[in-house]
C-alpha cells in the first residue's frame, strides 16, 4: 500500500484538486440554473448555468497566466453571478419553520446579539445562513482550481530541471556505442631520418630565440669547425687568426 501511495502521489494529489472542483461545480450549476429559470425558459438557464461555470475556470486560468489586468473584469462578473446564484438558490431553499433553522438561531443568536442583531430576526438569520451554505461555493471551487493550477506549473518545472537516472547497464551500452573501434586509431611513429631533423630544426630554433633575447653588444658568435679557415691575399695565405694589422704588413711587403 506505502509503495502504491509513493509512486501514484502526483495523482492522488491531482485528484484531491480535483474532486471539490467538479462536485462544487456540478452543484453550482444547479444552484445557478434556479437563478437563471427566474428570467428564462429551463433549457436556457442550464446552458447558461454551465457556461458560466466554465468561464469562471477560464478566467481563473487566464488570472494565473498573468494575461493582463482586463482578464479581471470576465473573472469578477462571472465569481459575481455564481456567488448569486448560489446565494439565491440556499436563501429560497430555507425553511424558517423547520427544527433544524430554529437550532440554528439559537445557536448564533447570542453570537450576533453583541452585534446589534436581534436573535428573534428571521429573515437576517435566513440571509446570513444562505450565504454560508451557498455563497462560499464559488470561492471554494475557484481557490481549487488555482491551487491546481499552481501545482501543475510546479510540477512542470520540476520535471524539466530533474536530472536523468541512468542505471550502469544503460551506461555501458551508450559507452559501447560512443566509444571508437581500435583499428580506427592510428599511431605516429617516426623513424630516424624524421627525429634528426626534428632535432636539428628543435636546435636552430632554440639558437635563434636566445640570439634574439641577447643584447646586440654583448653578443659574441662563436664558430666551432673541425678545420681551420685559410685567406689568401695577394696569393699568399692568411690564416683566420691573424689580426688585420698582419694582412696590412703582409699587403705592404708584397708590393
Amino acid at each position: 500500500m506505502k509503495n502504491w501511495i509513493s509512486k501514484n502521489l502526483n495523482s492522488i494529489i491531482v485528484m484531491s484538486f480535483l474532486v471539490p472542483i467538479l462536485l462544487v461545480a456540478f452543484v453550482s450549476i444547479s444552484h445557478v440554473t434556479t437563478f437563471y429559470g427566474l428570467a428564462n425558459p429551463f433549457s436556457w438557464a442550464v446552458y447558461l448555468s454551465i457556461a458560466v461555470e466554465i468561464a469562471a475556470l477560464a478566467a481563473l486560468a487566464g488570472v494565473s497566466a498573468g494575461f493582463g489586468r482586463f482578464i479581471y473584469i470576465p473573472f469578477f462578473i462571472v465569481t459575481f453571478i455564481q456567488l448569486l446564484g448560489n446565494f439565491f438558490f440556499s436563501f429560497t431553499w430555507i425553511d424558517v419553520d423547520s427544527e433544524q433553522f430554529k437550532d440554528w438561531m439559537s445557536m448564533v443568536g447570542p453570537i450576533l446579539e453583541p452585534m446589534g442583531i436581534d436573535a428573534d430576526a428571521t429573515n437576517t438569520h435566513r440571509t446570513l445562513l444562505a450565504f454560508f451554505t451557498g455563497g462560499l461555493l464559488p470561492f471554494i471551487s475557484l481557490t481549487f482550481a488555482h491551487m491546481l493550477i499552481v501545482y501543475a506549473d510546479k510540477t512542470k518545472s520540476s520535471d524539466q530541471t530533474e536530472p536523468l537516472e541512468i542505471t550502469p547497464e544503460q551506461f555501458e551500452e551508450i559507452s559501447k556505442k560512443v566509444e571508437k573501434p581500435e583499428e580506427n586509431k592510428t599511431e605516429f611513429a617516426p623513424n630516424n631520418e624524421e627525429l634528426n631533423k626534428f632535432e636539428s630544426m628543435l636546435k636552430k630554433y632554440m639558437h635563434v630565440e636566445v640570439n634574439k633575447e641577447e643584447p646586440t653588444e654583448n653578443k659574441v658568435e662563436e664558430t666551432v669547425t673541425d678545420e681551420e679557415e685559410v685567406y689568401f691575399i695577394d696569393e699568399e695565405p692568411v690564416q683566420t687568426g691573424s689580426t688585420p694589422s698582419d694582412i696590412k704588413r703582409l699587403n705592404y711587403t708584397k708590393g
